[in-house]
């Protein structure tokens, strides 16, 4: 069994990809999954996360599904997460929140995939060749993964913390996550086609569309998918994406 979370696409390519060539299930994770009855394992059945990086750690409401979500015959476990660049110390918190569940995490791995994130100065998606560097090195990355995931590889950790992780995760993380995981700069432009995409791909189920216009309900997780999947660019946040590019996964 696969849990995933995806905002742009690359993480779910990703889990779509493991599921596939395992045989495995896939489980979106939006939110409230773990209130659901435990999800049970059959004998053998491997157990994988697969999740965005956000300001080098998992997304908060994903945290919370990992530390909360029940799954009975656990055996193997294993992570892959996506990013831009590094990984600050995911693979520590991920290893730790497991350790508290009395998993052993066997395996984790980064994926670097093109960047979404656009949200503050200087951050931009990458050029189009980069965006298909990264595509391209990834797909061979994950079979590689894959394979290490059908062997049951133990104590398998190939990931890119970066520099400076430790202050990466444990100071710009929580501050980030304090003052800019909120919707209230979001807006729509006069550009605005009122079509309500942003409405309808809103993994949160975070807008609504009140005269003809989107609006934020204040459960924003920072994914952008709607600044990214709105078809005119409309969608902006505060004056930090003007100008800015968009980003959705393609194969």
């Amino acid at each position: 069994m696969v849990f995933y979370f995806s905002g742009t696409g690359n993480s779910k390519w990703v889990a779509e990809a493991i599921a596939s060539d395992l045989q495995d299930k896939t489980v979106c994770v939006n939110g409230d999954e773990c209130a659901c009855e435990p999800y049970v394992l059959e004998k053998g059945e491997r157990l994988g996360f697969v999740f965005p990086v956000y300001s080098w750690g998992m997304p908060q409401f994903f945290e919370t599904f990992v530390r909360n979500v029940q799954v009975e015959n656990v055996e193997y476990v294993y992570f892959v997460c996506t990013c831009g660049d590094d990984t600050g110390l995911t693979k520590e918190a991920f290893c730790e929140i497991a350790l508290q569940r009395g998993w052993h995490v066997a395996a984790g791995y980064s994926v670097a995939m093109p960047n979404t994130y656009v949200c503050l100065p200087g951050f931009d998606v990458d050029a189009m060749e980069v965006q298909e560097s990264k595509k391209h090195n990834a797909s061979e990355r994950l079979r590689a993964i894959i394979d290490d995931i059908k062997e049951r590889k133990n104590g398998c950790f190939d990931v890119v913390p970066g520099a400076f992780p430790w202050f990466k995760s444990k100071v710009i993380r929580p501050l980030f996550n304090k003052y800019m995981i909120t919707d209230k700069p979001f807006h729509a432009t006069d550009k605005c086609v009122e079509c309500g995409l942003c409405a309808k791909v809103c993994p949160k189920d975070n807008i609504v569309v009140e005269h003809r216009r989107p609006k934020w309900k204040s459960k924003c997780v920072g994914c952008l998918r709607c600044y990214h999947s709105c078809p005119v660019n409309a969608i902006q946040y505060g004056r930090f994406t003007k100008g800015k590019g968009q980003y959705l996964y393609k194969n």
